[in-house]
């Protein structure tokens, strides 16, 4: 029998006499965690003589706000206060090391007001949690150093060269010379071969990771090195942004148009914003470096910006037209095979897996299930599987013909590993995707089969590099699907050494083929811009994404509407929706010309307060999202 556990009381606390104000600057306004969206604002606290040296601009203390303590992050000190009435001490001091700075906070203040964000969801997103521990004997010369060195706020793009793996070139664009760099990767897999890179070649100046990878504890040290210690490299994913590294020059965005640098939690900014502002308000350089510029970066070229910077060069292409249902077009065969005899050739699919649609052999209608979801086939050796309820089909028999013959549609890497296997037997197969993505293959004769974003680096290039079903990859039906095809194929081509050739899967009549035959996606690029101007599409006008409750949605809509109606919003912007969405939810668009973007962000935030003293649920919204869909 448990032991009965004593009452607990609640004990009577007796506040700490508060001292004497600070004889210099008695107030610091102070960023509050006050949890409660509609208060989010900076509030003003007077400061104890016996904390005075230790409140400076961003260090943590603790506040007393209403009936809590909470943590805030100090702004500025002042000689007066512009708030009336009383006011409360700051009751403690959390850390004796600044986690920000006077132009960290001015950003968080310019990206809340452009993402329509609360400026505490914004710090939030851009500091790291504190851990006591790691703070114990750290000590650093100044505490208080300065963060940047102003530049001429130099914006320029760079476009990588073939045949050169891409973190080499990225190291090699690093220059420490003039103060720290800060790099931005988009994913941990880039970040960690890029620390790998860098380090081997700089075993006195190791680079600094603020990767999401990180435990907590690793990630406020690397933070707090950042700030703290000058002339370094930075290198980090998309929060990294944010960082106030020490002596900053430069910030480096590497493949700019990767959906991983759009944030999915509030504020929902993404980092090409972000670093424009930042470059700008502190008058430090910015380069974007990737194979092709988004159609937003390309527009800003177009205007001249930012400097376009590339060297000529040519790729040796060919394109075999497929037949419907074909993986590999017949007169692939005999350049693969030389190809082999030279070392590793690469084979990029669309998908992973084995086959994501079952059709049936005799009447190719869809295979689905009683639930409404389409079979797939996730193994040879498996029966067909519904991908929404998991339920197996031993005995599948079409529901059209009732003919048993399957056809498997949508191959996945390890069906098109299968076939690949077949046609060219006797090689080693190497399979690089999903939870086993290779970074490194050898220069043995191997065929390496991967899905987007897994091809490993050949350690002299590859041979030959083949892109199956290139077609599939310009297909999706979201705005950004030929920018993340030019920029995927150009990446996957580049691998290829300078004797070796690229075999693509697609008609020698789309214009990919010139492009990466001349290593430029100029013509490309401004044919869609083109077609967006024409359609008024980003980047020639903004978007806001508003996705609401179902049941709300409609009178929102109308609420919109008549703003517009009444003169509070501008009738030159447009409200799509809603459209209902899965999960009870509707989305709503707003479309305006770039001149309105203050105007929709102040407007959408002051809805966000008013829902949030209504105790409404928060809209999520998001400026400008990498996709409306």
């Amino acid at each position: 029998m448990a032991t009965p556990r004593l009452f607990r009381l609640k004990s009577e606390v007796i506040a700490k006499p508060v001292g004497a104000q600070a004889l210099e600057e008695p107030i610091a306004r102070i960023w509050v965690d006050t949890g409660v969206d509609h208060l989010d604002a900076p509030y003003d606290y007077f400061v104890p003589q016996e904390l005075s040296a230790h409140v400076f601009t961003g260090v943590r203390v603790q506040v007393s706000f209403g009936n809590r303590e909470v943590e805030g992050i100090v702004i500025e000190r002042l000689s007066s206060s512009t708030s009336g009435g009383v006011l409360k001490p700051i009751t403690k001091v959390l850390s004796k090391f600044a986690v920000a700075t006077t132009q960290s906070f001015e950003l968080f203040d310019l990206v809340a007001k452009k993402f329509a964000s609360s400026t505490f969801d914004v710090l939030r997103s851009a500091i790291p949690p504190r851990v006591a521990g790691v703070e114990k004997n750290r000590v650093y010369e100044d505490l208080e150093l300065s963060k940047t060195i102003s530049g001429k706020n130099r914006v320029d793009f760079i476009a990588l060269p073939a045949h050169i793996a891409p973190l080499v070139q990225i190291c090699a664009n690093i220059d420490l010379s003039e103060g720290s760099n800060l790099l931005l990767v988009p994913d941990e897999r880039d970040l960690s071969g890029l620390v790998q890179i860098w380090n081997e070649r700089n075993p006195d100046n190791h680079a600094i990771s603020l990767g999401s990878s990180l435990t907590r504890g690793e990630r406020y040290s690397n933070f707090l090195d950042a700030i703290n210690i000058p002339k370094k490299l930075v290198v980090g994913t998309r929060s990294a942004i944010f960082a106030p590294v020490a002596s900053l020059s430069r910030i480096i965005i590497y493949r700019e148009s990767s959906p991983d640098y759009f944030e999915q939690r509030s504020p929902g900014a993404n980092v090409k914003d972000v670093a424009l502002l930042r470059a700008q308000q502190e008058r430090v350089d910015l380069s974007f470096l990737s194979y092709v510029p988004s159609l937003a970066i390309a527009h800003e070229i177009d205007q001249r910006r930012i400097k376009y910077r590339h060297e000529s060069e040519r790729v040796t292409v060919r394109a075999f037209t497929p037949m419907p249902g074909q993986l590999l077009p017949e007169r692939i065969f005999a350049p693969v095979r030389e190809a082999l005899r030279k070392g590793p050739v690469l084979f990029l699919v669309t998908r992973k897996g084995y086959a994501n649609a079952l059709l049936c052999g005799q009447c190719k209608n869809f295979a689905l299930c009683s639930c409404g979801g389409r079979l797939k086939i996730v193994s040879p050796t498996k029966p067909p599987l519904c991908s929404h309820c998991a339920q197996e089909f031993p005995a599948w028999r079409c529901a059209w013909c009732k003919s048993d013959k399957q056809y498997a549609a949508s191959r996945g890497i390890d069906r098109a590993s299968e076939e690949i296997g077949r046609a060219f037997p006797n090689i080693a197969i190497v399979s690089s995707s999903g939870d086993s993505i290779k970074d490194r293959v050898s220069d043995e004769h191997c065929i390496v089969v991967a899905t987007p974003g897994a091809s490993p680096i050949a350690e002299r290039g590859y041979s030959a590099v083949v892109i199956l079903n290139a077609l599939s990859f310009f297909s999706h039906d979201d705005l950004a699907a030929g920018e993340r095809a030019r920029e995927l194929l150009f990446e996957t081509s580049a691998l290829v050494r300078a004797d070796g050739q690229v075999l693509i899967a697609i008609d020698d009549s789309h214009p990919v083929v010139a492009a990466l035959t001349q290593w430029s996606p100029a013509t490309m690029i401004q044919r869609e811009l083109r077609e967006r101007a024409e359609l008024n599409l980003a980047p020639f006008a903004a978007s806001a994404y508003l996705r609401v409750p179902t049941k709300e949605a409609t009178q929102l809509a109308t609420g919109l509407r008549s703003a517009i109606s009444s003169g509070r919003l501008n009738s030159a912007i447009s409200i799509l929706g809603p459209v209902e969405l899965e999960d009870f939810e509707s989305k709503i668009v707003l479309q305006y010309a770039h001149e309105y973007s203050e105007e929709v962000a102040q407007f959408l935030r002051e809805l966000q307060r008013k829902r949030g003293i209504a105790k409404k649920s928060l809209l999520h919204i998001r400026i400008n999202p990498y996709s409306l869909a």
